[in-house]
């Protein structure tokens, strides 16, 4: 609710009376404020929508101690997994759990030798993911079962070209975001800058990683 909002409702005839005005607008103060905790209130009664008072309610009656520097989003994904009813585990229903999660990952089963794997891209997962995922696979799966979580590494490569005119001076800065985080991470940069009549900038950046990924295994 905008504070304003009952200078909307006032009549015409206060239009122009100071006092009117201020009181209304001291009043729409504090009815937003009464109505923004009306709605977290309606938001904590929903796992994915709580804050930290409304999360740590749930985590209570769930009967879980959070870990030390837990995200808000990982609590959330940790109540949600013990909350959720009771179902027969199928390789459909855990890659429903990890959509219900958010969490870009695919799982497939070898049953003969009772082995899971989970497979994921390193541009759509990060970190904390990655221990949510194996949260949820520690809880779901039986205890003879071993699990595996891989992670792809992703190639990029950007390429930008400038020309200029005589007695022109241009810079060009290029960057790309990337997952450093993960094995075997290499970073090439080459830069050629050519300068006189008729001069051009050929700027040329790329990020390489090695196809060897890291494979955690639970």
């Amino acid at each position: 609710m905008d504070k304003t909002e009952p200078l909307k409702y006032m009549p015409d005839y206060y239009n122009g009376v100071y006092e009117m005005e201020e009181l209304l607008e001291a009043q729409g103060t504090a009815l937003a404020w009464l109505d923004g905790k009306r709605e977290r209130t309606l938001l904590n009664q929903f796992i994915i929508k709580t804050d930290e008072v409304g999360i740590s309610l749930f985590e209570d009656e769930a009967g879980i101690t959070p870990t030390p520097g837990e995200s808000l989003e990982e609590r959330q994904k940790n109540v949600l997994l013990h909350l959720l009813p009771p179902k027969p585990l199928t390789t459909r229903y855990l890659n429903r759990l990890f959509e219900i999660m958010n969490l870009k990952a695919t799982a497939s089963v070898n049953y003969g030798k009772r082995y899971a794997v989970v497979s994921a891209n390193s541009v759509d997962i990060k970190p904390s993911d990655i221990n949510s995922i194996k949260y949820l696979l520690n809880i779901a799966l039986p205890a003879t079962m071993v699990y595996q979580v891989g992670v792809s590494l992703s190639n990029t490569t950007v390429q930008r070209e400038i020309y200029i005119g005589t007695a022109t001076i241009a810079e060009t800065f290029v960057s790309v975001k990337l997952n450093n985080g993960q094995l075997n991470f290499r970073h090439d940069l080459t830069r050629e800058l050519y300068i006189g009549i008729g001069s051009n900038i050929y700027t040329s950046t790329s990020v390489g990683i090695d196809e060897k990924q890291k494979l955690m295994k639970g």
